[in-house]
């Protein structure tokens, strides 16, 4: 299908108002006047500015104070701006950096144009950070004498956990998109293609629906485990494989889902095997209730797989999804988590159990993986198909 997805309708400003008052709350906290932001998904979540995400966190900055105001750092313009969006009127200013280059590669520059902007508005002030590199801020604190900077990266991700009713709603957008992108990748899978023209056909469903960015895209034929990506490996008949595939809808949004797919006829282990793994899956989610400890998803998946004979998930069976496609809360092990979380209601989490069996002596693996919102009475599943009247032709 070649159209355009008819994304909802969402008050921009009650999203803003919503988000900027977990944040201020968290700047109060934390005994800051301002944030010093550098990932993206922090930098929109303050300020609703649109970073690129090409080079992640090395080419923005973000200086958001307590007051709501910020002024962003911009690598495509060459000289400061005032009032430069009228869609954002908190964001004051923007400053030109050095172009098309991580900050680390030019910290001088950077330093100059980040720091002069702090010491613009005030001594002895205390900043948050997120994940500034250490030898930046080094830079910093030189430039700006009297400014103590303080680690609230945490606490950011923390704050963004549960997600207000207009998120859940671009979520579950993005979400049912990449679920068409999927169903468009498995019938694209057939004996002589490639893994390749797998994903292009996803990627292609990704855009004409009008998605803002596509992220990961990789497909595991006849690979190992962690070796998931595509080499231009050809599918013949009984062939069994995965994809993993996300993208970031409108208002940055994401979705992150895998299915698991066989060309032609496949062999009955194989067969066997995705059926455990779907029982797996709905184990995980019938144990994903709010109040739910995280590390009861992975045992009771691994345990029941482990009990047919089948390899276990490697990885956290999960994640929490929002403006990064992972993010708060990790489903994984005790000691592989800072902490063992329980579930609450209203957060968006991705469950992806995977497996292994070995047929004729050769391992293969299995994979899949939904999005879901975590309601009062259990899970609700985001990644659904769209249908045919959600589309617009273009």
């Amino acid at each position: 299908m070649n159209a355009l997805y008819r994304w909802p309708a969402t008050d921009a400003t009650e999203l803003h108002r919503a988000r900027f008052a977990r944040v201020e709350e968290t700047m109060r906290a934390q005994r800051v006047d301002a944030l010093l932001l550098v990932g993206p998904d922090h930098i929109r979540y303050a300020t609703d500015f649109r970073a690129h995400l090409t080079n992640e966190s090395e080419w923005f900055a973000a200086l958001v104070w307590r007051d709501g105001t910020a002024q962003v750092f911009l690598p495509y313009i060459d000289e400061t701006i005032t009032a430069p969006y009228p869609e954002l009127p908190w964001v004051t200013e923007v400053i030109p950096v050095a172009s098309w280059s991580a900050a680390t590669a030019n910290p001088k520059t950077w330093v100059r144009a980040v720091g002069g902007a702090i010491a613009a508005g005030g001594s002895r002030l205390r900043i948050g950070v997120d994940s500034v590199d250490h030898g930046l801020l080094s830079g910093l604190a030189e430039h700006t004498s009297g400014v103590e900077f303080v680690a609230v990266g945490t606490e950011l991700h923390r704050i963004r956990r549960e997600k207000h009713p207009i998120e859940v709603t671009l979520l579950d957008a993005v979400s049912r998109v990449n679920a068409g992108a999927m169903e468009a990748a498995l019938a694209a899978a057939r004996v002589g293609g490639t893994d390749h023209d797998v994903l292009a056909a996803a990627m292609a469903f990704q855009q004409a629906a009008g998605v803002e960015f596509v992220t990961h895209s990789v497909c595991n034929l006849r690979n190992g485990t962690g070796d998931w990506f595509a080499g231009g490996r050809r599918f013949a008949e009984g062939d069994p494989f995965f994809f993993d595939i996300g993208c970031y809808g409108p208002g940055g949004y994401a979705s992150d889902a895998g299915r698991t797919g066989f060309v032609g006829e496949p062999r009955e282990e194989h067969l066997e095997a995705y059926e455990h793994l779907r029982t797996a899956h709905r184990i995980a989610q019938e144990l994903a209730v709010p109040g739910a400890r995280a590390s009861t998803l992975l045992a009771a998946c691994n345990e029941y797989l482990e009990g047919h004979g089948l390899g276990r998930t490697p990885y956290a069976i999960g994640h929490g999804v929002g403006l990064r496609i992972c993010e708060l809360p990790t489903l994984f092990s005790p000691g592989l988590m800072d902490e063992d979380v329980t579930l609450i209601e209203g957060e968006v989490i991705a469950l992806e159990p995977e497996t292994t069996v070995v047929v004729d002596g050769i391992e293969t693996v299995l994979k899949i993986e939904d999005n879901f919102v975590v309601e009062a009475h259990g899970l609700r599943q985001l990644t659904v198909v769209p249908g045919a009247d959600e589309f617009v032709a273009h």
